[in-house]
């Protein structure tokens, strides 16, 4: 199950051997940009060797975490930008997923299986990338915006397990 890293002062660093693959997109702040990052985290995610479900579950996390950056933290301002991260290690598959909003504190979020957390129209999206990822972080940038990282381990023996 994931959960929430710390900050960089605080948490873990593993080394799971050099990218052989990494890729930068900069997304436009707009709905067709959720798909189009769906898309490209799949394709390194596969050639990674992640299957089916797995597949499933990182491109569902990829899907909420880019919407939220793109609804909530840019609030759909086409002149914010998204920039996706995916970098491939034999041993990882890591996602960045970069906006230019406010930030936000996910301890502030109810919880979705709450009785006031299922009325909300909203909130699952980070409880279910949380839960579908190896690791999940939520870091504010220094600039502004929001970075957060999610990492899904080829070997489930890297992550504890």
């Amino acid at each position: 199950m994931g959960h929430i890293g710390l900050s960089a002062a605080g948490s873990t660093v593993r080394n799971t051997g050099p990218a052989l693959e990494i890729r930068v997109r900069t997304l436009e702040s707009t709905l067709e940009s959720i798909d189009c990052a769906e898309s490209a985290v799949l394709e390194v995610a596969t050639r990674g060797g992640f299957r089916e479900t797995t597949l499933e579950h990182i491109g569902l996390a990829v899907h909420e975490v880019v919407t939220n950056a793109i609804v909530h933290g840019n609030r759909s301002n086409v002149r914010k930008k998204v920039v996706l991260t995916i970098s491939r290690t034999a041993d990882e598959l890591r996602i960045l997923v970069s906006d230019q909003g406010d930030g936000f504190d996910p301890d502030c979020l109810l919880d979705p299986l709450s009785p006031q957390g299922l009325l909300e129209g909203s909130g699952r999206g980070i409880y279910l990338a949380r839960t579908f990822m190896d690791e999940f972080c939520v870091q504010p940038d220094d600039a502004g915006g929001t970075t957060v990282t999610m990492v899904k381990y080829l070997r489930p023996a890297i992550a504890g397990r």
